[in-house]
């Protein structure tokens, strides 16, 4: 059925293909010769009518100039200004794109793509106009046919309208409703403005010294635009017919299978085409043209996998091998829908903007996430490479067979892949217990961030690309997740995949909302209100703490909203659900600790008898949110608090399994820490961790200690710091510093040294500084589990310019991308400050830090307590040069500032922020984090003010009497 609708087609056009076919063949057999230029100019001459170059300048050539992020008007404008609308109308339609595209990148100073493209498009009532997304591009030519008849349909006028990113096409005469007409555009643009849309990519080839490039491409969400005139929104979707033009040399990759031959006229030269894709939206189309070379298998039921990496990278890509090709079988069985296209290639991009991006066939990946050496890579980096490709592969269901209709249903995307990444990874992996690390690592911080006012909803509204860009966050990642498993647990796992089963088949190659998952599920569980219990967690932002109390056998909760700190106001009115939620509150006793029990709470209190009597014995107890599968916290009275505590303390942590040591933990720390819990009560829960060797409640309680940490200066520090050493300090002893154990072991390990280390251990600094001096002096090999920490406080101690320019000569010539990391890690804890400021200027130049990884390098600089205030005072006497290199509505430039002065904790530091948001007003992707990062320090401030002197008390209290 293909390949015979693609044939119809050349036939009904075949005055338009000819004629699409010349100006390729003539663009292409010059390129070699001139390269570009004559192309350029050859393009312009052959579309020099006034109406294709309106708009278009010498001056704003491949998208030198700005493009506002604010639409000019938000209402609802008449056919005659139809450009001004936000969206585009939803009479025009595309069904097909036939693009061709040549990428001129193959030396240093080349960086240039060329394109044509014809699409066919369906109207569905009478218009005289027809909009299509572009950004950055040059339109050179402009045409428009009948698709049945091949007739020329006149064109008055086209032009740019840069405020929406649309190519505008006026007609002589209106289009007749039901008429489908074909679009033909020439067209080009710079491969190296950015990367993302399509764009240039460099790696040095290690074994060779070779500088090579590669052109590839990054959409979602609004970067196709980029690349090709499209329509460039989620729920207009078309299948694609794809022809990459490059060198005999290089191997062209996209979504789908393909066949290559060489060009016609031109030996130097080979197409590669793509057969046609199935529908799909325009951000998961991918192109890729490099050298690189592959690893492939074939799943069980016949789908070829490969793995794509750089010729000297290729062995550390088994691993991603292995694991996409048990997930693309386990998730068959899973949803119970068959994988639809005949090809799964993953390809990792040495310049990659994300982790990775689920083009549909076509997975591409930052290096770091994919590729895995076992023995310069860390447990850590091996379960980060397991989610990353499991949470992609969840994509290819949950976002490509369905996608969400618009940018506000996001997290049907992003958060039911953050969870099916999970079920993923502990099918590969059962020895982790990833389902139990889903509770420190997803429910745990998201919650920090969500008990902000100035969080949002999962469903959130979402317009012009910066709020776009910016709802690519946690809620919708991580609290998306969090409520899904929550739903999954309260309908039991088969139920709940029946339910997925028939919202993905129902929905199969076309978009859906929120209701729609709810409405499906819904008919799986007829008992259980899905929806009205769903919209209460995904249409109003926060979540509950449930207040406990307990007398002789009985049990009343309340909920009430849960805010980071318990004196901020706020209106109910502001939430269709005043703040209440639908709770499956489910929990375990001291007498059946393993098999929960759960009682429901409406938007209400309840109720309800208990099998035992707490007055009657001092080892009663009853824990709620068992297994951390609620998205809420529990306040228990004072008395079951210090209960809990003293239980652990005597009997050890053998009383609770270890996720829910770790849920009592994390809900003592932030309840105490918001003012719903004395700090003394909370921080007696922790007088038991010496006796604690499991990762998750160590995992829970270095997130508290470490806030608390940054919080304290002067003799409260040393008195926190002397505190967390008694009970981190026998751990440690008893973990030791060798790499053994068992995954999990291997990862607590890691939280006790930077603990033991980092609250100034003589013997564990020592133990750290002795092998970095035997790694930095003589290469002394040192176990990928513990470098990140050997470089840290090997730097720390003793990194002057000698050792820094060693350790940057390692990070040059390192080639394992995890290892990178940790050595740009390393290289930012030197205590010298002009090394920093080398370092800040290192990491401007792409040449030395690639622009990926920037960020990074401000974020651990700004983790150093020498770099934190260099840092923020660099961000700020740099800002708009930042800002030029990156663009207002890059996600990571917006969350750059909130991340650094988030632990600001003085009236002063508050000043400072506020001036710089009030000198630099726009704020473009970091608009909500700004909010935050305000809220956030004043926050801070008052928990100085209140808990400072109560914590110094009860540490006075608590190490005399121990």
């Amino acid at each position: 059925m293909v390949s015979y609708e693609m044939d119809l087609q050349e036939k009904r056009n075949p005055k338009t293909n000819k004629r699409l076919f010349f100006i390729l063949c003539v663009l292409l057999i010059v390129l070699p010769v001139v390269v570009g230029v004559l192309v350029w100019n050859f393009t312009k001459c052959e579309a020099d009518d006034s109406h294709n170059n309106e708009g278009i300048t010498e001056s704003n050539r491949g998208g030198e100039g700005t493009t506002t992020d604010t639409p000019v008007v938000s209402t609802t404008h008449p056919e005659w200004e139809i450009w001004k609308n936000l969206r585009l109308p939803d009479y025009i339609k595309p069904v097909h794109y036939d693009i061709t595209l040549y990428p001129d990148f193959y030396e240093e100073d080349k960086g240039w793509f060329y394109g044509n493209e014809t699409v066919e498009i369906k109207i569905s009532r009478n218009t005289s106009y027809i909009l299509i997304h572009i950004n950055y591009l040059n339109v050179t030519r402009t045409e428009l046919f009948d698709n049945v008849t091949g007739d020329s349909i006149p064109i008055q006028d086209s032009f740019h309208y840069e405020p929406n990113q649309f190519w505008v096409i006026k007609t002589k005469t209106p289009v007749e409703n039901g008429t489908v007409v074909n679009l033909v555009l020439s067209f080009d643009g710079s491969l190296t403005r950015a990367i993302v849309g399509f764009y240039k990519s460099t790696y040095t080839d290690s074994k060779s010294g070779a500088k090579r490039y590669l052109a590839s491409s990054k959409f979602e969400p609004v970067d196709a635009r980029r690349a090709f005139p499209c329509f460039d929104e989620p729920n207009i979707k078309a299948e694609y017919t794809v022809s990459l033009i490059h060198k005999p040399e290089y191997i062209a990759l996209s979504n789908m299978p393909n066949s290559t031959t060489e060009w016609p006229g031109n030996t130097d030269l080979q197409t590669t085409q793509f057969e046609r894709s199935v529908k799909m939206s325009t951000y998961l189309v991918c192109f890729i043209v490099c050298d690189f070379d592959y690893k492939e298998t074939v799943d069980k039921n016949g789908i070829k996998v490969r793995v794509y990496a750089a010729p000297d990278r290729i062995d550390q890509a088994q691993y991603a091998l292995e694991v996409a090709n048990h997930t693309i079988s386990l998730y068959t069985e899973l949803f119970n829908v068959t994988y639809p296209l005949p090809k799964l290639d993953m390809i990792a991009i040495p310049d990659f903007i994300s982790g990775a991006m689920e083009h549909w066939g076509l997975i591409t990946y930052r290096e770091v996430n994919m590729l895995y050496d076992e023995r310069e890579a860390s447990s850590n980096n091996k379960q980060r490479c397991t989610l990353v490709i499991a949470h992609e592969m969840a994509h290819m269901w949950f976002g490509n067979i369905v996608t969400m209709d618009w940018w506000d249903d996001l997290w049907l995307n992003e958060g039911f892949a953050s969870f099916v990444e999970y079920i993923g990874a502990e099918s590969i992996q059962p020895d982790w217990d990833m389902m139990q690390q889903f509770v420190v690592d997803e429910n745990q911080p998201v919650m920090v961030t969500d008990a902000g006012t100035s969080s949002h909803p999962i469903v959130v509204d979402v317009e012009k690309p910066s709020q776009i860009t910016e709802v690519f966050d946690s809620i919708s990642y991580s609290k998306g997740s969090a409520v899904i498993r929550m739903l999954e647990v309260t309908m039991g796992h088969n139920t709940f995949f029946e339910g997925v089963k028939k919202y993905l088949d129902k929905y199969r190659f076309s978009n859906a909302k929120t209701d729609d998952l709810w409405a499906e599920l819904g008919t799986v569980t007829p008992s259980l209100p899905v929806k009205s219990m769903m919209d209460t967690w995904t249409r109003q932002m926060g979540f509950p703490y449930i207040k406990i109390y307990a007398k002789n056998r009985m049990i009343i909760a309340e909920q009430h909203r849960f805010l980071a700190q318990s004196s901020m106001s706020y209106n109910d009115s502001e939430s269709p659900f005043r703040y209440k939620w639908y709770v499956p509150l489910n929990y375990i006793t001291s007498t059946n600790n393993e098999t929960s029990q759960i009682e429901w709470m409406y938007l209400n209190n309840t109720q309800f008898s208990s099998s035992m009597d707490f007055e009657a014995t001092d080892d009663a107890w009853i824990k709620f949110n068992h297994g951390g599968t609620g998205y809420y916290r529990v306040l228990y009275p004072d008395w079951l608090w210090q209960r809990f505590g003293n239980l652990l303390d005597r009997n050890g942590p053998t009383i609770l399994p270890d996720a829910d040591r770790a849920g009592l933990i994390d809900d003592a720390f932030n309840l105490a820490r918001g003012g719903y819990l004395n700090y003394s009560v909370a921080l007696d829960i922790t007088k038991y961790l010496h006796r604690d060797d499991d990762h998750l409640p160590w995992d829970s309680a270095r997130m508290g200690i470490t806030y608390i940490q940054n919080m304290l200066s002067g003799g409260a520090f040393g008195l926190w710091r002397e505190y967390i050493l008694s009970k981190s300090k026998p751990v440690m002893k008893r973990l030791g510093w060798e790499d053994k154990g068992g995954h999990l072991k291997k990862l607590m390990r890691n939280n006790l040294i930077e603990l033991t280390c980092g609250y100034g251990d003589e013997d564990c600094i020592e133990n750290a500084v002795s092998r970095f001096r035997n790694w930095i002096d003589n290469g002394t090999y040192i176990p990928p589990n513990l470098r990140s920490y050997v470089y840290k406080y090997g730097m720390q101690a003793q990194g002057g310019p000698n050792e820094w320019d060693k350790m940057w000569d390692k990070y040059v010539n390192e080639t394992v991308p995890q290892e990178k990391i940790k050595l740009l890690y390393g290289l930012s804890r030197t205590k010298t400050k002009w090394l920093l400021e080398r370092f800040l200027e290192y990491a401007m130049d792409d040449s030395k830090v690639r622009g990926q990884d920037f960020f990074t390098v401000i974020t651990y600089i700004g983790r150093n307590p020498v770099g934190h205030s260099l840092v923020w005072d660099w961000i700020r006497e740099n800002w708009l040069s930042l800002v030029k290199k990156f663009e207002i509505t890059h996600r990571y430039l917006g969350r750059m500032v909130p991340t650094i002065v988030s632990n600001f904790n003085t009236e002063f530091q508050l000043q400072q922020v506020q001036a710089f948001f009030d000198l630099y007003p726009e704020a473009g992707a970091g608009a909500r984090g700004r909010v935050q990062a305000i809220e956030s320090i004043k926050r801070n401030i008052v928990w100085v003010n209140q808990y400072k002197g109560i914590i110094e008390q009860w540490l006075e209290n608590t190490l005399q009497s121990s």
